[in-house]
């Protein structure tokens, strides 16, 4: 109980006065009363858009530091907007990350993209290559990661035939070192093997995605196919890559949106134990620790319901289900783990549907966990 009051103090004292900074950097519209006033919205649109990052999670404890998006005019009536995502914090548990991340759309959306420029110093915890983690055993580790990752997709000579369909590009260049050796450890928890070097892989993708918005989608449905390669050739480990995402929307009741979602990672092959399929503790499964349940296969079922409220405030409730093994009939003997939770959040820009979100999840009926991110986690 003392653990959930902490978390509920840290989302009244951090949570509401970072939403409201997003507030001000709304670009308001001159006085639409004046004569010869300009009153198409599309003279309104928002260019910036700034909210301190003052929150607590489960793997960062507290944290401290702030994130920018600066957003770019659609090519054209209807568009998607390309943007700018700036991003620094700290944490109280001494880890320090940054990034640099731009999502385009060029020719009438014809090539859309997004390009993460990632930095990181951080302090984490190993909890074992298993699907039945203790989350009071683990191992403490540095980790530096330095890591460039892009995935870029076009319609081009489908738009015609299958409009909805895109295929694409993906890279990644990374290289990671962790150190297992300034932390003391009595317990049963062997050290991995295959952590430090370079992780550079290539591979395609393929979606066909129906959705009404990219960010906060109420309607259609995304079907994304990934495999990508990781070679010796191109860096330290030889390791492949395949995921299945498959995601739905609709209307419920009372001008509720639903989502759907499902997806399924494999890993084969000396990937390192920061690589491997789990939870992200973000975006699948939220209120853990990354990796606090990984193997080399992975399966996630997610329910949200989202309802806008007032002004610029909504809420969400979920249930997530998500368990892992080393091969697919461990993955289909073991249990799942599961996890409930509900949210607010506040649109940091109203027209592209973008809302920050902090989220309260009971994690397997019996640890509570916090999450703030931007965008939805599906």
């Amino acid at each position: 109980m003392r653990f959930l009051i902490q978390k509920l103090l840290t989302l009244t004292a951090f949570a509401l006065p970072a939403f409201a900074a997003a507030e001000n950097a709304q670009t308001a519209p001159a006085d639409s009363s004046a004569p010869n006033a300009v009153t198409d919205s599309a003279n309104y649109f928002q260019r910036f858009s700034a909210v301190p990052v003052l929150g607590y999670t489960e793997e960062t404890q507290y944290q401290f530091g702030a994130m920018a998006i600066i957003f770019f005019k659609p090519s054209f009536e209807g568009g998607n907007a390309s943007e700018l995502d700036l991003s620094f914090y700290g944490t109280s548990r001494k880890q320090v990350t940054g990034s640099i991340s731009p999502k385009f759309y060029l020719l009438d959306d014809q090539i859309s993209g997004d390009i993460d420029i990632h930095y990181e110093d951080w302090v984490g915890n190993y909890f074992g290559n298993r699907n039945d983690p203790d989350i009071d055993n683990f191992r403490k580790f540095d980790r530096q990661t330095f890591y460039v990752q892009t995935l870029v997709e076009t319609n081009y000579g489908t738009k015609r035939w299958l409009p909805d369909l895109r295929y694409g590009l993906f890279l990644e260049l990374n290289h990671t070192y962790v150190d297992f050796s300034n932390y003391h450890y009595h317990g049963d928890i062997k050290l991995p093997e295959n952590t430090n070097g370079w992780r550079n892989g290539i591979g395609y993708h393929l979606s066909i995605d129906t959705r009404d918005n990219t960010n906060w989608a109420r309607h259609g449905y995304l079907v994304q196919w990934g495999h990508y390669f990781y070679n010796k050739g191109m860096g330290d480990f030889s390791y492949t890559h395949q995921e299945l995402d498959v995601r739905g929307y609709s209307e419920f009741i009372w001008n509720t949106s639903m989502a759907v979602g499902f997806l399924w990672q494999r890993v084969d092959g000396d990937a390192p134990f920061d690589k491997l399929a789990g939870s992200d503790g973000l975006k699948r499964f939220r209120g853990v620790e990354k990796n606090y349940f990984y193997g080399n296969q992975a399966m996630f079922l997610q329910v949200e319901f989202r309802k806008k409220l007032f002004w610029r405030l909504a809420g969400d409730i979920f249930f997530e289900g998500g368990k892992t093994g080393d091969y697919f009939s461990d993955l289909m003997r073991n249990k799942w783990h599961r996890s409930i939770g509900f949210g607010g959040r506040f649109a940091l820009n109203k027209k592209e549907n973008l809302y920050a979100r902090c989220e309260l999840s009971w994690v397997d009926f019996k640890n509570v966990g916090m999450t703030m991110y931007v965008r939805d986690a599906f």
